[in-house]
C-alpha cells in the first residue's frame, strides 16, 4: 500500500533570538546597491517586503519592477518566480506594485498585488497565481480592498489586510474568497481608539491585531470581538526621535521571548519594546531612505528593505557568550540614588567634545536622548548623524 501524508498548515517561522540578544550596528547589504535602479537580476526597484521559507530562501517583493525576486541562502543573485519584470497588468500573470508579501515553509507566496487591489496566492514555479483577496476594484465595500500596504497570513491561511485608505483592516477567511470582515478600524481617519490613521505594518496573534498606526505615530493592540483599541507603545500624534516616541512605525513583528519591534521609518531606527514598557531601546540604526518593511531571517538577523534606496539590508544578529539560560531577561534599570544624595558640581564629559561636531567614534551631532541598559552600556541618539552610539561601561 502507498502511505500518503497531509501537509501541515503553515506556521509563523522560528525566530533563534536569544533573551539578550544585540545586533551588529554595521550593517550588510543582502541585495541591491545604494542608490542604484535595476531590473537585473542583482539589482533592485524600490524593494518593498521580505520574508523567507522553511529552506532560508529569501523572497523580495521588488515594487516598481512589478516581480517577486527569490535568493538562495548567501547569494545576491534572484530568481523572478512570481510577475513579469517591468510590466505592469492586471493579468493572474502579473503584479502591478506588490507591496506586502508573506511566504510559508513550502514556498507559498501570498502576494499583496497593491495596484490591482487583491492577494495573489502564488505556488513558485507556476506561471500565474489565484486571487484569494479582493480584486474588484478599489473601494470600501467589503468585497473590495482599499490602498494596502501590507498583509498578514495566519496558520488557517486566514488573511489580514492592513488597508491604508480605508484606515481598517481585515480578515479574508480561507473559506470565503469573495469578501472580508471587518476587525479593526473602518470608522474613518482620527487618533481616538476606535480609529486608525494609514495603517501599515500588523502582526496577528490568537486575541489580538498589533497594528502599526502610521499617521498617528503610534502601536495599537485591538483585540478580536473589541471596539476599542489600546495603544501600546507610542505617543498619540505626537512624532518625534524619544525612545517614547515613533515618527512613522511601518512595521511590526516579535521574538520568541514576546518583545515588540517596531521599524521606526523616519527615525531610521528598530526599536525593541518590552511589555508594558513605557518607552523602548533602539537595537539597529542607520541612514535609510524610506524603509518599508523588517523580518527577522532564520538566523535572528534583522532583515530590512531600504526602499528608495533600492537595497535589503541586514543588521546581523549577536548573543554574548556570557549568558546562561539562568540570566534574568533585562528589566528598567534600577537607580541606586541614596536619600540623601548630593552631586559633584564639577561635571565630566562621557561622550563628545564641547562645540565639536562630528561623525567619528567619539564625537556626536545634536545628541537628543541618553539611556543604559542592565550592563552599564550607555547609548546616546545621535540625532543629525541618524545613528544610536553605544558606549560600553567604563571606555572613558
Amino acid at each position: 500500500s502507498v502511505t500518503t501524508t497531509t501537509a501541515a498548515p503553515p506556521l509563523q517561522a522560528t525566530v533563534p533570538v536569544c533573551a539578550t540578544a544585540i545586533w551588529n550596528q554595521t550593517y550588510s547589504t543582502l541585495v541591491g546597491s545604494l542608490g542604484t535602479v535595476g531590473s537585473t537580476t542583482t539589482l533592485l526597484y524600490n524593494p518593498s517586503s521580505i520574508a523567507f521559507d522553511g529552506y532560508r530562501n529569501m523572497y523580495i517583493a521588488d515594487l516598481s519592477n512589478h516581480r517577486i525576486q527569490r535568493y538562495a541562502p548567501g547569494s545576491n543573485i534572484g530568481t523572478t518566480i512570481a510577475g513579469v519584470t517591468s510590466s505592469a497588468g492586471n493579468s493572474r500573470s502579473q503584479l502591478y506594485n506588490p507591496y506586502g508579501l508573506h511566504v510559508t515553509p513550502n514556498g507559498t507566496m501570498f502576494i499583496l498585488d497593491t495596484t490591482n487591489y487583491r492577494v495573489l496566492q502564488w505556488q513558485a514555479g507556476e506561471p500565474m497565481g489565484y486571487i484569494v483577496a479582493g480584486g474588484n476594484g478599489n473601494g470600501a465595500a467589503l468585497t473590495q480592498i482599499g490602498v494596502s500596504y501590507e498583509l498578514f497570513v495566519d496558520d488557517q491561511y486566514n488573511i489580514y489586510i492592513s488597508e491604508s485608505s480605508n484606515n481598517r483592516i481585515t480578515k479574508w477567511s480561507r473559506s470565503n474568497s469573495t469578501a472580508g470582515t471587518l476587525v479593526a478600524g473602518g470608522n474613518g481617519a482620527g487618533n481616538t481608539a476606535d480609529k486608525l490613521a494609514n495603517p501599515w505594518g500588523i502582526y496577528v496573534t490568537n486575541q489580538s491585531i498589533y497594528i502599526a498606526d502610521r499617521d498617528n505615530h503610534r502601536i495599537q493592540k485591538w483585540d478580536f470581538g473589541a471596539s476599542l483599541a489600546s495603544t501600546v507603545a507610542g505617543s498619540t500624534s505626537d512624532p518625534g526621535p524619544w525612545s517614547y516616541q515613533f515618527n512613522n512605525p511601518v512595521a511590526i513583528t516579535f521574538d520568541p521571548s514576546g518583545y515588540m519591534y517596531i521599524l521606526d521609518a523616519a527615525n531610521d531606527r528598530v526599536v525593541k519594546w518590552y511589555p508594558n514598557a513605557p518607552y523602548g531601546i533602539a537595537v539597529a540604526s542607520t541612514t535609510m531612505a524610506t524603509p518599508l518593511s523588517m523580518k527577522f531571517d532564520p538566523l535572528g538577523n534583522i532583515i530590512i528593505t531600504d526602499t528608495s534606496y533600492h537595497r535589503v539590508i541586514s543588521f546581523n544578529i549577536m548573543c554574548p557568550s556570557a549568558t546562561t539560560t539562568t540570566t534574568p531577561l533585562p528589566t528598567q534599570t534600577a537607580r541606586p540614588v541614596c536619600q540623601t544624595a548630593v552631586w559633584n558640581q564639577t561635571y565630566s564629559t562621557l561622550a563628545g567634545s564641547m562645540g565639536t561636531v562630528g561623525s567619528t567614534s567619539t564625537l556626536l551631532y545634536y545628541p537628543y536622548d541618553v539611556q543604559f541598559d542592565g550592563y552599564g552600556n550607555m547609548y546616546v541618539v545621535d540625532h543629525y548623524n541618524h545613528r544610536i552610539q553605544r558606549f560600553p561601561s567604563g571606555w572613558i
